[in-house]
C-alpha cells in the first residue's frame, strides 16, 4: 500500500466534502466504486471558515495498492467539480507507509455505532480482527452527510502501536465509507490530534 498525494488548486469546498468529492472522482475514474481496496482523504485546504473549506494550495491523499497506480493517472492534471467549487489536481507524489507508534483519524464510523460505548466495542472488534495490540483514545463526536442521510462517527487515536499494528491499520482502515474519508489514519503529529486533546482522554488497552 502507498499513499499517493496530489496537489490541489482551487477555491472553496463544503467542509463536509467527502460524498461529493468520491462523486466527482468517480465521475473521471469509472473504476473506483469496485476497488474496496483504496481509501481517499478529505482535501487538505488553507482555511476553513464557517462550513467551508478554501482549498488554495493544499492536496488529495488517495491510498491504494501499488497495482492500483494506472487507474488514478487520468488524475494528473484534472478539474473537478466538487459541490459548487472546482479544484484542479496536479502531478502526485508517491509516497511508502511508515510505521508510527501513534495513528489518529479524524472520523471512524461503525454501522449502529451511534454512541460512546458501542463505538468503543465496534473499535475493539475492529482490531481483534486484525490481530492489532494498543491504547484507543476516542474524541470528538461528529457528523457526517451522505446522500442526505446523516452519519455518526467519532475522532480516534490510536497510540503504542507495534511497527506491525501500525501497517495494518493504515492499510485495513477502520469501519466503513473509507471512499469517503472515514476510518483512514496518518501518523500522530501533535498532542492534539484528530480533536481529542490527549492530556484529557480517558485512554483504553486493546488486545
Amino acid at each position: 500500500m502507498i499513499d499517493l498525494v496530489f496537489p490541489a488548486r482551487g477555491g472553496g469546498v463544503p467542509l463536509d466534502h467527502g460524498y461529493v468529492l468520491f462523486s466527482a472522482l468517480s465521475h473521471r475514474l469509472p473504476g473506483l466504486h469496485e476497488r474496496k481496496d483504496v481509501g481517499i482523504f478529505n482535501l487538505r485546504g488553507t482555511q476553513a471558515r464557517g462550513k467551508s473549506l478554501h482549498v488554495g494550495n493544499g492536496t488529495l491523499r488517495i491510498r491504494c495498492p501499488t497495482e492500483a497506480l494506472p487507474l488514478f493517472l487520468p488524475l494528473n492534471g484534472a478539474a473537478l467539480t466538487v459541490a459548487d467549487g472546482e479544484v484542479t489536481l496536479g502531478i502526485p507524489r508517491v509516497f511508502p507507509l511508515d510505521a508510527p507508534v501513534s495513528l489518529s483519524s479524524r472520523l471512524v464510523t461503525f454501522k449502529h455505532a451511534i454512541d460512546d460505548a458501542t463505538f468503543r466495542a465496534s473499535v475493539r472488534r475492529a482490531l481483534a480482527e486484525l490481530g492489532c495490540e494498543g491504547t484507543m483514545h476516542v474524541g470528538r463526536r461528529r457528523v457526517l452527510a451522505i446522500a442526505g442521510k446523516k452519519v455518526i462517527g467519532y475522532a480516534l487515536t490510536l497510540s503504542h502501536l507495534s511497527a506491525r499494528s501500525s501497517l495494518l491499520i493504515q492499510e485495513h482502515g477502520l469501519g466503513g465509507r473509507r471512499h469517503m474519508g472515514c476510518g483512514l489514519f496518518l501518523p500522530t503529529r501533535l498532542r492534539v490530534a484528530a480533536g481529542l486533546r490527549m492530556e484529557d482522554a480517558q485512554p483504553e488497552c486493546f488486545a
